[in-house]
């Protein structure tokens, strides 16, 4: 009896093991190579699983499409129309479906995955635009055009030649520098990005912002984060809802707000520009050169209770005031620098205003 009950445990045992080996032929890979020209565009467009690229020298397209459920082989499509290399795969069951391609830098391309993670190794040269459902996104330098969106991953992405647009519904994005037109966003995460060398739109519903130079217009907006910048010669509006501003080398006009926290900026007027610096709970220091031609109004609110010398504690400046005013609800020092020029406003609600000589 005991032999009986020990072959038949044995027996279940083998088959159980040979069961999880079909169960696991039942996965097929499929590869395809290609010869491709310069100005060829790569399609490729899965319902799942992550999309993995390698840039190489030859002058061919190579797919390999792995772990395919047998039953969702028809689903799979690689193939050539003309200038275009078409991948698709339509299965749903291919729980560990993924493709492994390697292109020559040239190739445009158009990658979509329902719900994986997407990433370029090399540098390319071509045009780019890739979007996926809720993974995230890796990219060495793109030469050209370049437009990225997912649903809620991390994006990141070397220099940029050409114009770009980047979005994620929620996570963080690193970029290089940019040399064209930008619009970046994220739906709650940080934004890093290098030199801007056109107009810039950036925005983030909850992170930090920093961004290094940016050469045209730009729009820098958080509803709960820190904005850094490092330089801007264009007309620049920086607003946040609840973080600090810290703004450097900045030779254009800016205007800056925060609804709760300090701004600290080092400004170069020039002929014609005018800024605005506001916050409604913090302090603000501007630093700015003595040989300046500019015209500074500073405001602090001190309400109906505060003595005028009280009140004068709270603006302080290197500089000689033109001007003092003192009424029931704001103290306001005016300075007229080399005989006055572009013009310079600094308001607080409830915090201490710092001017100093750069």
């Amino acid at each position: 009896m005991k032999n009986q009950l020990f072959k038949t445990r044995l027996l279940s045992l083998m088959l159980f093991i040979l069961s999880g080996f079909l169960f696991i032929s039942n996965a097929s890979d499929k590869e395809k190579t290609f010869n491709v020209s310069k100005g060829d565009k790569l399609e490729v467009s899965v319902s799942n699983g992550n999309v993995n690229l390698s840039i190489w020298s030859k002058d061919q397209a190579y797919i390999k499409a792995i772990n395919i459920d047998e039953d969702e082989l028809n689903k799979l499509k690689i193939e050539q129309i003309g200038n275009k290399v078409l991948v698709e795969f339509k299965g749903q069951d291919s729980d560990d479906f993924r493709l492994e391609i390697s292109i020559p830098a040239h190739l445009n391309l158009d990658i979509s995955s329902g719900a994986g993670n997407i990433s370029v190794n090399g540098n390319i040269s071509g045009k780019v635009q890739i979007s996926t459902g809720g993974g995230n996104i890796n990219l060495n330098d793109v030469g050209d055009k370049l437009s990225v969106s997912t649903g809620g991953g991390n994006v990141s992405v070397g220099n940029i030649n050409g114009e770009s647009e980047i979005s994620t519904g929620g996570g963080n994005i690193s970029i290089g520098d940019i040399k064209n037109k930008a619009e970046i966003s994220t739906g709650g995460g940080n934004i890093s990005i290098g030199n801007i060398g056109g107009s810039g739109e950036v925005s983030t519903a909850g992170g930090n912002i920093s961004v290094g130079k940016i050469s045209g217009n730009a729009e820098l907006s958080t509803a709960g984060g820190n904005i850094n910048l490092d330089g801007a010669s264009g007309k620049v509006e920086a607003n946040t809802a609840g973080g600090n501003i810290n703004l450097k080398n900045i030779s254009g006009s800016i205007e800056a707000n925060t609804a709760g926290g300090n701004i600290d900026a080092e400004l170069i007027p020039t002929a014609n520009s005018n800024s605005e610096f506001n916050t409604a709970s913090g302090d603000i220091t501007l630093k700015i050169s003595s040989d300046a031609k500019v015209s500074i109004e500073a405001t602090v609110y001190v309400g109906k209770n505060m003595s005028e010398s009280e009140a004068d504690k709270l603006i302080k400046s290197d500089f000689e005031a033109a001007n003092v005013d003192f009424n029931k609800n704001n103290f306001i020092k005016k300075f007229v620098l080399n005989g006055g020029g572009s013009k310079v406003e600094l308001n607080t609600a409830s915090g201490k205003i710092k001017i100093n000589k750069k």
